[in-house]
């Protein structure tokens, strides 16, 4: 098993006592000091303070597909989750959680690892075109999900755009008014499309496995993207909860969270900063999701940002394992 972790340092024995005291008399009063200098147990980050994603090996790269058209059979390992929310791991999956504090806010940084494209999916609360509602993490627990964030919200963006969800159309709208695109083909890869028409998902028919029509796109092709006047009218330079789906590579993807005014004054991201994060953390492709209230990070059925701010939803992304239980095995 592949677990994330900090090198181990050794306290060394000092023989002599009072050489101790003398070295350890400042280092007690240091420590004492931190909890007045640092406002939160989230570090300060700036760009080179973020962590950065590492490959795993999994122990099961090629494990059976698991079809997009039935529900998820197995559901997570207890034993591969990870203490202190920190993720989960088993042949198939590798989630790792990082919290920091980003321009006075709390951000959460999931790197997510899959062996196959199967194991990022999308569900809906109830059949497309109804717009019932339900907490996110219900949602997930009910789809055996490892970890999961709201989606896009297309049953109430009034019928804009071409919607895919788990290999199945469910909208083919003509229009996109101003919402970007994106394309989850079938290998697991991101196409993120500015402005889109119909005709940009014409060379991907038979090999689309989701899309969303909201954005705006954030990066492409690893460049940073301006935001252009036509997105700029829609909330987008509000510091607000955020909430962006990122590829970094083949199946290795990425998931940042900020909190929001509500949750610390002065806090939340503009558009343009979670732009900026997304690139800074390596993100080759990142799109923004639905945001506010609206945004739930779900890891092992427990909603872990703004815990006290909650708003049922209509749909989720999310990463389930594709290995039976150790039993079964």
């Amino acid at each position: 098993m592949i677990i994330w972790g900090k090198e181990k340092t050794s306290v060394r024995e000092v023989s002599m006592k009072n050489k101790t005291l003398l070295w350890l008399i400042p280092l007690i009063l240091l420590l004492l000091l931190i909890p007045l200098a640092v406002p939160s147990a989230l570090p300060a980050a700036g760009a080179e303070d973020l962590p950065l994603w590492e490959t795993v090996e999994l122990a099961n790269p090629h494990p059976d597909p698991v079809p997009l058209d039935e529900k998820p059979p197995f559901a997570p390992d207890e034993a591969g989750w990870l203490p202190d929310e920190q993720g989960y791991v088993d042949g198939t999956i590798a989630v790792r959680l990082e919290k920091r504090v980003v321009n006075n806010t709390k951000v959460y940084i999931t790197f997510v690892q899959i062996a196959d494209p199967s194991q990022l999916r999308t569900a809906s609360y109830k059949p497309y075109p109804q717009q019932a509602e339900i907490r996110a993490t219900k949602l997930a627990s009910r789809e055996k999900a490892v970890v999961a964030l709201n989606a896009d919200w297309f049953v109430s963006n009034g019928g804009f755009g071409i919607i895919y969800r788990n290999g199945k159309l469910l909208r083919d709208g003509k229009r996109f008014s101003t919402f970007d695109a994106m394309i989850i083909d079938t290998n697991g890869d991101f196409h993120l499309f500015q402005n889109p028409s119909p005709e940009d998902f014409e060379p991907w028919q038979g090999k689309i496995m989701h899309s969303f029509c909201f954005g705006p796109a954030l990066v492409k092709d690893g460049v940073l993207l301006p935001q252009t006047d036509q997105n700029l009218g829609r909330g987008l330079l509000k510091k607000a909860q955020r909430q962006a789906l990122c590829q970094m590579g083949p199946l290795q993807y990425l998931i940042v969270t900020c909190e929001g005014p509500e949750q610390s004054e002065g806090g939340g991201l503009t558009n343009a900063e979670m732009a900026q994060l997304c690139y800074d953390l390596g993100a080759q492709e990142a799109y923004n999701m639905d945001g506010g209230s609206s945004t739930w990070l779900v890891l092992n059925g427990q909603k872990i940002n703004a815990r006290m701010t909650v708003r049922p939803i209509t749909d989720i992304v999310y990463f389930i394992t594709a290995e039976p239980p150790a039993a079964e095995n």
